[in-house]
């Protein structure tokens, strides 16, 4: 556990807003974030992945990292792509600490798309953050690319990344309670802004607990839960549409207040608003900005 501890971010108010601030200031991505909740990645949905990677000219690349069965969830997701039309699908194989080969950073070079595997969100980040292939991903994004994942490839697409470790598992049960303490969080990729906080397996694994302890403990962030077979893709403009079998979960704190907890930790708070979004739904992840809450 005190490993976990090392890497928990401890974050602020003041904090996201300097955040905030420094997104704004850089130059606003042109492509597509597509984050799946997990479980079945259909053919629907990932016909959409394919045609913002580029269609019938897509080349993607899957990084597989999460898996400690990496050539096994590149296989299955590549020979999809393929189907459906991407004119290339590769993944990227390599050791802790090679990141940054050569022969690596070029698979990404006219990459239209990138995808990351299910696993372990943790270990993903353990093998890419501070990389160069890292800063490969956030190039392909900015210039119009897509950049997904599904499972543990959406848990690291927020700054504050769920790690799916509770501190006060009791028995094999976890998140039993909406309570201060318990979640334990790590810094992820920060694809989306540093406002939101993005669960996957949603609905399926009843994960409302833990996503309500995270955004009532940090006060300034959004929670969206994604549930499997769903993918919320986020437009360069900020907008993010629903798309799949399922739906996705906004819970909004801006209006709630004021938060509180009892001698057992359990948070409460009035105010708190809930949206369910379906297939075909949008939400603006502008108006979850801090800054733009009056």
């Amino acid at each position: 556990m005190a490993a976990y501890k090392k890497i928990e971010i401890a974050v602020s108010v003041c904090a996201l807003l300097l955040c905030c601030a420094a997104a704004r200031a850089q130059e606003t991505p042109k492509g597509h974030l597509f984050i799946i909740g997990g479980g079945d990645r259909t053919d629907p949905v990932m016909t959409r992945f394919v045609e913002l990677a580029g269609g019938s000219s897509a080349r993607i690349v899957i990084v597989p990292q999460a898996s400690e069965e990496e050539q096994d969830a590149i296989q299955g997701q590549a020979k999809q792509f393929k189907r459906l039309g991407a004119a290339s699908a590769e993944g990227v194989i390599f050791k802790k600490g090679d990141a940054d080969k050569k022969e690596n950073l070029a698979k990404f070079k006219d990459a239209g798309g990138v995808f990351f595997s299910g696993g372990d969100q943790v270990r993903l980040v353990a093998f890419l953050a501070g990389t160069k292939m890292l800063e490969e991903i956030r190039r392909i994004y900015r210039e119009g690319g897509v950049v997904g994942g599904s499972s543990a490839g959406a848990a690291i697409m927020s700054k504050v990344m769920l790690t799916g470790d509770d501190r006060m598992e009791v028995d094999g049960e976890s998140f039993t309670a909406i309570r201060s303490s318990s979640v334990v969080v790590a810094e992820g990729f920060g694809f989306l802004p540093p406002y939101i906080v993005a669960d996957q397996h949603f609905l399926k694994r009843k994960r409302e607990n833990r996503l309500i302890s995270v955004v009532l403990e940090h006060p300034g962030l959004t929670g969206i839960g994604i549930d499997e077979a769903t993918a919320f893709i986020v437009s360069p403009d900020g907008t993010g549409q629903v798309l799949g079998n399922s739906l996705v979960s906004v819970y909004e704190t801006f209006n709630a207040g004021p938060i509180t907890r009892d001698e057992s930790g359990h948070l409460a708070a009035r105010g708190i608003t809930l949206h369910l979004l379906k297939s075909g739904d949008t939400y603006d992840l502008k108006k979850a900005a801090p800054e733009a809450v009056k």
